[in-house]
């Protein structure tokens, strides 16, 4: 996408703040589709509640080319959309995964938002880890959500998988962390299917503290996590997410930081105006092949329990980007 002219910047950031704090989503600014051939896509709301009412959750579904191999649940972060993964969505499915992109509201006076801004969103995140807990069962919220998108899909050798990942980019990071911790202490048995988080430059929320003393519980717990950061920023809140995963956690590797990262690298080609606008920048393409190889090779070790040697330090594709200064190691603290 062509950026503004230098004297129309000032002017389409302003529009594009206020349309934030007012609450127009990113639907209405478009992001790029990604074709692929192997992969298809279908939508389907996942029918759940919040604040003591049903609530409709709008929900992309890509189905890999043969059998899936885990579920993914990918999920945005504040201001943005499902649209705005697609490319990360199709990596996945090209990987083998079922994934499936909810886009939630980002501000919510009851608090049924993917960030904790002007009310408290555990409560629905809680919720919301539920319905992934309850995925396999029949008639649940969303095995009827995959039921109709595979029917849509003409997928109908596409089951749900036993186990899954959660995946979240920027509040979506806080979000699935919550959400994981809070099935870990409602539904032990279903709990068990989480193979692991795969988190994308996540941010903490500038209330509550429902982010560190998940990542905590999770952390004691040895869950697997990683991480793929991008540079300290405003929009990742100077990594105050990361920052708080490098705390808690007791894994010897938590992942990487990208070198010339900016916080939409995950987005890719599936960002639009307001995310590049958000960064005075656009996404690098090196930095997401980087990203789609890492995150599928990292959640399918997660899936099967295995450590492919390459993906990390002292592997050959992995000291390849060290060596060209294209990420470094975050430390664990």
């Amino acid at each position: 996408m062509r950026r503004p002219k230098r004297f129309r910047v000032r002017w389409v950031a302003a529009l594009a703040v206020v349309a934030v704090l007012f609450g127009v989503t990113p639907a209405a600014v478009r992001a790029t589709p990604v074709t692929q051939q192997s992969v298809e896509v279908s939508s389907s709301p996942v029918a759940t509640e919040c604040a003591g009412k049903p609530v409709r959750v709008d929900a992309r579904w890509y189905f890999p080319a043969g059998r899936p191999t885990a579920l993914v649940w990918l999920q945005h972060g504040f201001s943005r959309s499902a649209a705005n993964l697609d490319a990360l969505a199709r990596a996945y499915a090209n990987s083998g995964f079922l994934v499936v992109s909810p886009t939630l509201d980002s501000v919510n006076l009851t608090g049924c938002a993917v960030a904790y801004n002007i009310a408290d969103n555990s409560a629905f995140a809680r919720t919301i880890g539920g319905v992934f807990g309850s995925g396999r069962d029949e008639g649940s919220p969303l095995a009827m959500s995959l039921g109709r998108a595979r029917e849509a899909a003409h997928r109908p050798d596409a089951t749900m998988p036993y186990r899954m990942v959660f995946a979240g980019h920027s509040a979506g990071g806080e979000f699935v962390v919550v959400a994981a911790d809070a099935l870990r202490h409602s539904d032990p048995i279903a709990y068990r299917r989480l193979a692991g988080l795969m988190l994308f430059d996540p941010v903490n929320s500038f209330l509550g503290a429902h982010f560190a003393s998940a990542a905590a519980s999770l952390g004691s717990d040895r869950l697997p996590i990683r991480v793929i950061a991008s540079q300290p920023s405003v929009s990742n809140t100077f990594e105050s997410g990361v920052s708080i995963l490098q705390r808690t956690t007791r894994q010897d590797f938590l992942g990487s930081r990208l070198v010339t990262g900016v916080h939409i690298d995950a987005e890719g080609e599936s960002t639009d105006l307001i995310g590049e606008l958000s960064e005075l920048a656009v996404p690098r393409p090196r930095n997401g092949r980087v990203i789609h190889t890492l995150a599928t090779g990292w959640s399918s070790d997660m899936v099967a329990d295995t450590m492919t040697r390459t993906y990390y330090p002292g592997g050959r594709y992995y000291d390849l980007l060290l060596s060209t200064a294209t990420d470094t190691t975050l430390p664990v603290r």
